[in-house]
């Protein structure tokens, strides 16, 4: 972790952060090893890195999918508003809560395939690209401020 701490880039250490956390959870695996503030900077790096290879339907679509009833809080712990709202948009086009099993989540998102939620999602995917929140800053931020509580 030292050089993780060392390291001056805001990009970098938010990358070296991804990664160590990566790794302590398996890659998403076991995610009960992670503090409140690792678990919300692991949320909001794990649906960016969803959305910018494949949209919000990927991030649904995928493992990374079981985060979806938190997006909206995680974001906000870090300062994101603007992704927030956008997070809740994408979220509300189920009209339910999301399943974490990923097979029950993959079963909604079927039935659910609708000209009407693609749009709602790609709107969403074209929101979040204008990147009005300054997620790196803000990550960058949220992890200092809670430093003692990154491993």
């Amino acid at each position: 972790m030292e050089h993780i701490w060392n390291l001056t880039d805001t990009n970098d250490f938010v990358i070296a952060m991804m990664a160590h956390l990566d790794d302590k959870t398996q890659y998403g695996d076991d995610v009960s090893v992670l503090s409140e503030a690792e678990r919300i900077f692991y949320i909001t790096q794990t649906l960016e890195i969803e959305v910018n290879n494949g949209g919000f339907s990927q991030f649904f679509y995928n493992s990374s999918g079981k985060f979806s009833n938190e997006l909206v809080r995680a974001f906000a712990a870090i300062g994101a508003n603007t992704t927030a709202g956008i997070c809740q948009k994408a979220v509300a086009a189920f009209g339910r809560d999301i399943p974490v099993d990923r097979d029950e989540r993959e079963e909604i998102l079927n039935e659910l395939e609708s000209e009407e939620i693609n749009e709602i999602l790609e709107e969403c995917d074209g929101a979040f690209f204008n990147y009005e929140d300054n997620l790196n800053e803000l990550n960058y931020a949220f992890v200092m401020k809670n430093k003692e509580s990154f491993t």
